[in-house]
């Protein structure tokens, strides 16, 4: 006597092997959709990052410019101006260039402060008869991007300049 052992599915059995891999599926979409959202804000915060880099780094060279103003500045009633500059060419920003001016905050964005104090590292020097004093000169500039990014700067230059004083 000969005994066919056939092995039959359960019924509840049927399908689950389908309906674990479709689970998965939608797992691992989930997961996948939430990455590329990290991915999107990642993106956007660098961009941010850099607009903001690139308006800093604009207002410092209206530093470096209003620097050299004020080293051509022959007296304290002197008062430089600082005129708009874009930075770059079009080349090396497609999207618009940055710029800086002077702080639109202050009717003078480079001005004369005071004279330095004689105490004051190389506050004071003579030549000849000629009594040189360090003066001191404010500066506020303002450096944007075309998207609207913006920063500002102040900064404290020297010049040395006649005294002014009996000597």
């Amino acid at each position: 006597m000969t005994t066919h052992s056939r092995r039959v599915p359960h019924r509840r059995e049927r399908g689950a092997a389908l309906l674990v891999a479709v689970l998965m599926l939608v797992l691992m979409g989930m997961i996948g959709l939430a990455a590329l959202d990290t991915v999107t804000q990642d993106r956007q915060i660098a961009g941010f990052q850099n607009r903001a880099r690139a308006a800093f780094y604009a207002a410092e060279a209206g530093l470096g410019t209003s620097k050299n103003l004020v080293r051509t500045a022959g007296e304290r009633t002197d008062t430089p101006a600082l005129a708009a500059s874009a930075l770059g060419d079009a080349g090396t920003y497609p999207h618009g260039q940055p710029s800086y001016l002077g702080d639109p905050d202050f009717a003078d964005p480079i001005r004369y402060v005071r004279d330095g104090a004689p105490w004051a590292q190389g506050g004071d020097l003579r030549v000849g008869k000629q009594r040189l004093v360090h003066t001191l000169w404010q500066a506020n500039v303002q450096g944007q991007t075309p998207d609207g990014a913006m920063a500002r700067l102040e900064a404290m230059l020297s010049k040395l300049l006649a005294s002014g004083y009996g000597g």
